[in-house]
């Protein structure tokens, strides 16, 4: 058994992988970022569904702007992989890395790579700038993992392919991806209950 399938095994069902932002609310956070850079991390984490981790160690020479590509070279169990990118975040991290030919993609006010603590304090300080909440009552503030969860829960809305969604989340197996996301959120769970419940006939 893979370590993706016995994590997948350990939350699924009824944990975090249920709760995921709307559309609307990750424009909101985008809008709601504060400079460029700030920026490229929410629309990178909405758009690629990158962990916290992935992210931070994110450098200049992982980022193909001509192919429209990142290459995340020490994921989860120290896997590597390509992830493709819109050319919106293309251009965001464009101007982050103009004149760079190495170093980390997000900088600190020092110069160094953010923190991962750093990475949270602007996750959830832009979340209180957009006036958008944690769906999920086990957290009080936006998390970079609520990310993940809203672009898997997003792209199965959409209808997009569950093995190339595993390919971009970096799970090993397609499996993994269907036991996180295969089965119904809670906005799922409440909008079929509205549905239903609207066409019952109790006495009001």
């Amino acid at each position: 058994m893979s370590d993706d399938t016995r994590t997948a095994r350990k939350r699924a069902p009824g944990t975090d992988a249920q709760y995921h932002l709307t559309g609307d609310q990750v424009n909101r956070l985008i809008a709601a970022a504060e400079g460029a850079r700030n920026k490229a991390i929410i629309r990178l984490l909405a758009e690629t569904g990158i962990r916290r981790f992935e992210l931070a160690g994110l450098t200049v020479e992982d980022i193909r702007l001509d192919g429209g590509q990142i290459v995340i070279r020490s994921g989860k169990g120290s896997k590597s992989r390509v992830v493709p990118m819109t050319e919106t975040l293309s251009r965001g991290l464009s101007t982050l890395t103009v004149g760079e030919t190495s170093g980390p993609v997000f900088r600190s006010q020092s110069g160094g790579a953010l923190s991962l603590r750093q990475i949270n304090r602007i996750v959830a300080s832009t979340g209180r700038r957009a006036g958008v909440d944690n769906p999920n009552p086990r957290h009080g503030q936006i998390t970079c993992h609520l990310f993940r969860h809203t672009f898997a829960r997003l792209w199965k809305e959409r209808r997009g392919s569950i093995e190339t969604l595993a390919r971009i989340l970096g799970h090993a197996q397609p499996s993994t991806t269907w036991a996180l996301y295969g089965t119904e959120s809670q906005q799922d769970v409440q909008r079929n209950y509205e549905e239903v419940m609207s066409k019952l006939e109790f006495t009001k």
